[in-house]
């Protein structure tokens, strides 16, 4: 008879008592473990960065590969942070608002409490005679009041800013705009006739530009009795002067 040919289930090797492991204690252990790792991997990284290893896009000069990769670290940190506060700046936030509080003579302020409200302890009012009122004048209406009158336009200003020393003195008698045309329209005295052509077109082609300068859009030369001497073209720029006794 075989002593022992039965299998006894404590001989076998599979199925021995396991020591009792905590598993907090594991937990710490593959903590360290792993932050041991990621600072070996930072450690590389850092390296193949100083050495220029690490891949950068074709367009980067590859002298500079090592400072390619802490610009975008630092853009991805600094670009939400400077939303953050874009944002922040835009949409700012508005106070809560104070219950109602008892300010002077009775009245109940809701909302936000004006700086210059004093609160101030309620008191007994003390008891007033009241006196005779004197009586009230009429308010004065609308119709007891007249329109005053409108300032008259000094034309001096406009008439200097073409009395500069360009033109003969004594040339320009009058300036006188026409804001529903959008024109300004010049008087001349008789001593435009005596300028020659050339000499003409030069002051009036400087009057226009001037006067587009100053907004107008159209310009016209006039001698005393109202006679048109000259016009902005119509078509194209310049001016079209006219003889005195001859207008188009």
């Amino acid at each position: 008879m075989q002593v022992g040919s039965e299998s006894d289930p404590r001989q076998e090797p599979g199925n021995l008592p396991a020591p009792y492991v905590s598993p907090w204690l594991e937990f710490a252990r593959n903590l360290q473990a792993l932050l041991a790792d990621l600072q070996l991997r930072a450690q590389e990284l850092w390296r193949r960065n100083g050495e220029g290893d690490l891949s950068v896009p074709g367009f980067w000069p590859r002298n500079l590969a090592s400072i390619f990769w802490p610009v975008v670290l630092v853009l991805v940190v600094a670009v939400p942070l400077a939303s953050l506060r874009w944002w922040q700046s835009a949409h700012p936030t508005l106070p809560e608002p104070v219950p109602g509080v008892v300010a002077r003579d009775g009245l109940v302020l809701d909302g936000v409490l004006p700086e210059t409200v004093v609160q101030e302890p309620l008191l007994p009012e003390p008891l007033i005679t009241p006196q005779p009122q004197p009586a009230l004048e009429p308010e004065p209406t609308l119709l007891d009041f007249e329109d005053p009158p409108l300032p008259e336009l000094d034309l001096n200003p406009l008439l200097d800013l073409f009395l500069d020393g360009s033109a003969p003195e004594g040339l320009l008698a009058s300036a006188t705009p026409q804001p529903a045309q959008n024109r300004l329209v010049l008087q001349v005295s008789d001593a435009w006739n005596n300028l020659g052509p050339s000499v003409r077109t030069s002051i009036a082609e400087d009057w226009q530009q001037r006067s587009r300068d100053l907004g107008y859009s159209s310009l016209q030369l006039v001698d005393g009795q109202q006679t048109l001497l000259g016009r902005s073209a119509r078509v194209g720029s310049g001016m079209i002067l006219f003889e005195s006794n001859s207008v188009g």
